[in-house]
């Protein structure tokens, strides 16, 4: 009798080490989907920080771009200046993002400074030069940028065909914002010497995320 019961109690052990076992395995299986989610949502999150700062670093290459439309304002952009990735037409055709693979036709932008050896032969019509590379905070980032004014071709606003601005202005005066039928008109058109410059960015953080601004400026 003694030995029935003992018999039984080592059965009844060897099932507890089983279930006991089973238990651990599925332990440590809910810890491995842990640390996989953990991770998962660690790089989720680091990749939009590196987004965000190529964004960053596209706004301040605008900003660039925006002064050295400035510092060059006049006759000198009725030209194109491919050596500062400026060009006086609009270049409908321009593909910035290289996306538009099935467009034989489209103009693309050597930003990788291979003469346009990274996209496939016979994919695009016409290769953009765009500006040098910008170093940006600290080297971390860099940016490049093409800048094309909304005309027709080179030359110009009187004598091409371009985009002006539609609307009126107030001038100057006091009064201003009374509203007085008896007073005359102090509502002026906007000047037709300013132009649309459109400003297509592409930048890259210290990772490699690419970001790409574009940014329409009236000067």
């Amino acid at each position: 009798m003694a030995r029935h019961r003992l018999v039984r109690r080592l059965r009844q052990r060897g099932v507890s080490l089983i279930f006991a076992l089973l238990s651990l395995v599925v332990i440590s299986l809910a810890a491995v989907a842990l640390v996989r989610s953990v991770d998962t949502s660690s790089l989720v999150i680091g990749n939009l920080g590196f987004k965000q700062d190529a964004t960053a670093a596209a706004s301040q290459a605008a900003e660039q771009a925006i002064a050295w439309l400035w510092t060059n304002r006049g006759e000198t952009l009725h030209s194109d200046h491919a050596d500062a990735g400026y060009y006086a037409a609009s270049r409908d055709a321009l593909d910035p993002t290289g996306q538009r693979s099935g467009a034989a036709t489209r103009a693309v932008v050597d930003w990788n400074d291979d003469d346009c050896d990274s996209y496939p032969s016979g994919s695009f019509a016409v290769c953009v030069e765009p500006s040098g590379e910008i170093s940006l905070n600290g080297g971390a980032n860099r940016a490049r940028y093409v800048i094309t004014r909304l005309c027709a071709t080179e030359g110009s606003p009187a004598t091409v065909d371009c985009a002006f601005p539609v609307g009126t202005a107030l001038s100057g005066g006091g009064n201003k914002g009374e509203i007085n039928a008896k007073s005359p008109e102090r509502l002026n058109a906007v000047g037709s010497s300013q132009q649309y410059y459109r400003i297509v960015v592409r930048a890259l953080s210290a990772r490699g995320t690419t970001s790409f601004t574009e940014t329409i400026v009236q000067l």
